[in-house]
């Protein structure tokens, strides 16, 4: 009996099934294939590092030179960021401005990539690097101490962005320097730095602001910049030490623990916490905790990280995690994450109302009533079609957490572990 096999019987025989959605059988055809069963431990580990390799260098590396470039020149002088606090009190202003919402949200898609894949230098320090560029896994945006940065920055010549926390930073507080139209500060009457800044015309406001979100935007540059040397670099390239055989099996569970970010963060953190269908949130729904609420692009934050978790699944146009698993027999359980991720993909592109709207409609017990059965029953119509996209998440990460870890032969990531959703 192989590993894989008998990793499986034994799944089934001690009834591993969690909270799972029971719209459907998630394992109607658990067995393993002829073919399954002559193969032997060691072409397994010839297969992962197939996946790995290719991974690496046509999905991750790719991905973090992206984000890089883009940052960089959203960043730049010559950028959309830098032509726009340059066009403020002209009569191109509202062009400008556009232009720049639409570069920040092309960048945000890159980052919304990478988000997938944390592995390597990004991992490093407790993330430090990737919450530097997105600092949405750390907690909710310090929208006071960025109104004070704002201030400082215009006041202060030794002003440095990289001694700020991390919720200061990123890609949240551009968005909210970017895009939040109020020019009011966040910060309470007892904040002596603000007390002064309703005083200042409203250009001056909204440049100061801006100046602001160009500084952040080099920092995002900069981490950027840092992870990508950190693989490629001449010197020291980290594909060649996470690639050697010696750590091949912690960096394959790394792949595999990174894709976890949509059970932890894109179906809870991003859509059941805020909406309410998580114990995590004490009241009815939790609209502060919505991951883009100023550009209002969560939904689509949400849609690139499905798009990218697939995209890796299927190793891009290469050798991915579903050969892995056809080869192992269970072609069947390959299709599913296909189709259920398709499906999660396609009904974002149906929804014309924002998460944050539609968390304003649920007041009452009746709308979360409603919103919970359009989580358990997706394919139903519901009026709440984001509590139905959480049920159509559900679907992948309920078969993440059972199916594929039993298949691939890997644990759960501790921190999902404790997730009874």
């Amino acid at each position: 009996m192989t590993g894989i096999k008998r990793f499986v019987w034994i799944l089934l025989m001690v009834g591993l099934v969690g909270c799972v959605d029971k719209s459907r059988d998630l394992t109607p055809t658990l067995s393993i294939s002829d073919e399954a069963n002559s193969a032997d431990e060691a072409s397994i580990v010839i297969d992962r590092n197939a996946v790995m390799t290719n991974l690496v260098d046509n999905v991750f590396i790719p991905n973090y030179k992206s984000t890089a470039d883009s940052s960089a020149i959203f960043a730049s002088n010559t950028g959309a960021l830098a032509d726009y606090c340059e066009s403020i009190d002209t009569a191109v202003e509202v062009s400008k401005k556009a232009a720049a919402k639409t570069a920040w949200r092309d960048l945000m898609d890159k980052v919304q990539q990478t988000e997938i894949h944390v592995i390597g230098p990004a991992l490093r320090n407790e993330g430090a690097l990737q919450s530097r560029i997105h600092s949405y896994t750390t907690g909710n945006l310090a929208k006071c101490a960025v109104d004070q940065s704002v201030i400082q920055l215009n006041e202060s010549t030794d002003f440095s962005v990289a001694i700020r926390a991390l919720n200061q930073r990123g890609m949240r507080a551009i968005e909210y320097l970017l895009f939040n139209d109020n020019m009011n500060h966040s910060c309470s009457s007892q904040v002596p730095t603000t007390s002064n800044w309703h005083a200042l015309s409203e250009p001056q406001r909204v440049l100061q602001r801006c100046n602001l979100a160009l500084e952040l935007a080099g920092d995002v540059a900069y981490a950027s910049g840092l992870i990508y040397d950190g693989w490629t670099a001449d010197n020291s390239s980290f594909r060649t030490e996470f690639l050697s055989e010696s750590n091949r099996s912690d960096n394959f569970q790394q792949i595999t623990d990174a894709l976890f970010y949509i059970e932890t963060y894109t179906k809870s953190g991003k859509l059941a916490i805020p909406l309410g269908l998580d114990p995590k949130c004490s009241g009815i729904t939790c609209p502060d905790l919505v991951e883009s609420p100023y550009s209002e692009s969560s939904l689509r934050d949400i849609q690139v990280n499905i798009q990218e978790f697939l995209r890796i699944f299927n190793g891009d146009s290469g050798i991915g995690f579903d050969d892995l698993i056809a080869d192992a027999g269970f072609a069947d359980i390959a299709n599913r994450f296909k189709s259920q991720s398709t499906n999660v993909i396609n009904k974002v592109d149906e929804i014309q109302t924002s998460l944050s709207t539609q968390l304003a409609t649920i007041l009452t017990s009746n709308e979360e009533t409603a919103c919970i059965n359009a989580q358990t029953n997706p394919d139903d119509e519901s009026i709440l079609s984001v509590c139905s996209l959480a049920g159509l998440i559900k679907r992948i990460t309920d078969d993440l957490k059972i199916d594929f870890v039993a298949v691939v032969n890997v644990p759960v990531p501790g921190r999902v572990q404790s997730d009874n959703d």
